[in-house]
């Protein structure tokens, strides 16, 4: 098990448990509002976020892992690891919990999106819940960063950055 909480995956009764809840980090300026959705968001969301959740929803770690970059690197509060290394940890953790009948989903919301037609930086919340087989559902709320980048027409993460955990209400201001 590891203490680092993809946005895509995060066994948050099990990760968090393990190395401690990440040090609180300062909370990111407001976004600049935006009138409408850039077709490249709309492209984003629809292409890398819904397969990331996908993934986390049916326990498959191997379309999870289509989401990274090869030479992507995750980054948290206590170091950094290429996204290989962090996948086959969290596979396994994946494996138990669809083993023990526990379901996931993740959800995300943007503090501040900036990107062109190959690039993009995000930032913002996801919200990971694991929910047992009697129906008991554990949140948890996770600051997030993400450098993207558009290689061979897919939206890929180059770089995740996992911060700190925020409150509900946190998560509910982002909308």
């Amino acid at each position: 098990m590891t203490s680092i909480i993809p946005s895509s995956l995060v066994a948050a009764t099990l990760w968090l448990g393990f190395g401690g809840v990440p040090a609180r980090v300062p909370t990111p300026g407001p976004s600049r509002p935006t009138a409408s959705v850039s077709p490249t968001r709309a492209e984003i969301d629809s292409k890398l976020w819904a397969a990331v959740s996908a993934a986390v929803a049916n326990h498959d770690i191997v379309a999870l892992g289509r989401t990274y970059h090869p030479a992507a690197v995750l980054v948290s509060s206590t170091g950094t690891k290429p996204i290989a290394q962090a996948l086959a940890e969290w596979g396994k953790d994946m494996a138990a919990a669809k083993k023990a009948g526990t379901r996931a989903s993740v959800a995300f919301r943007f503090a501040q999106r900036q990107d062109d037609a190959e690039t993009a930086f995000q930032s913002g919340i996801f919200r990971y819940a694991t929910t047992t087989r009697a129906g008991v559902e554990t949140p948890v709320h996770i600051r997030f960063e993400a450098l993207l980048v558009k290689s061979s027409g897919t939206w890929l993460m180059l770089m995740e950055r996992q911060l700190d955990t925020v409150s509900e209400q946190e998560w509910a201001a982002l909308k």
